[in-house]
């Protein structure tokens, strides 16, 4: 069995999680959880956890289905809103949800992550345990889940290109840019 160091998961929305599946997005763009006093990328590869939007009635379900996984291949730290403009197209969130993590703690820079997106051989669905739950980025799953015979959402040919136009997008500026490839 072939599984991810620590059983690292990403809490993120599950329309990006789908997004990023079909190769409709390579990036994540984040700034951290309510929780997260600051964000930060924890594992090279990591689970992909399905979340839904924040709502203060929601309830978070008993019991989740992780069925992707993600590597991270290039990260970019950006702090100018008309850069976070620039990736419009390249997600699925809308204009106040790009508006809503810049606003969120100003004092920070939000991470583009670009990440090659697999999909699980066999989803597995977990319980969800109390540490899971709240406003957080990061969690430690408890299963056992299997990446061997996962298939990638793309080509490499295919994410390298995608990460050259990005790249493109963010790096006239004096953004902050970094590589963990």
């Amino acid at each position: 069995m072939n599984k991810i160091p620590n059983h690292t998961a990403l809490k993120e929305w599950a329309t990006v999680i789908d997004a990023l599946a079909r190769a409709e997005q390579i990036v994540l763009i984040r700034k951290g959880g309510i929780a997260d006093p600051k964000f930060g990328v924890e594992a090279d590869s990591f689970y992909l956890y399905p979340t839904f939007f924040h709502q203060a009635e929601a309830v978070e379900p008993a019991e989740v289905t992780i069925g992707h996984w993600a590597e991270v291949v290039k990260t970019w730290k950006i702090s100018e809103q008309e850069l976070l403009y620039r990736l419009e197209p390249h997600v699925v969130m809308p204009r106040e949800t790009l508006d809503a993590r810049y606003r969120f703690r100003p004092d920070q820079a939000l991470y583009v992550i670009a990440v090659r997106t697999h999909t699980l051989a066999h989803a597995v669905t977990i319980s969800v345990k109390s540490e899971y739950l709240g406003c957080r980025s990061w969690v430690s799953i408890d299963e056992e889940i299997d990446i061997n015979k996962s298939t990638p959402a793309m080509s490499e040919l295919q994410l390298n290109e995608r990460i050259a136009e990005i790249d493109a997008l963010l790096t006239p500026s004096s953004a902050a840019t970094a590589s963990l490839s």
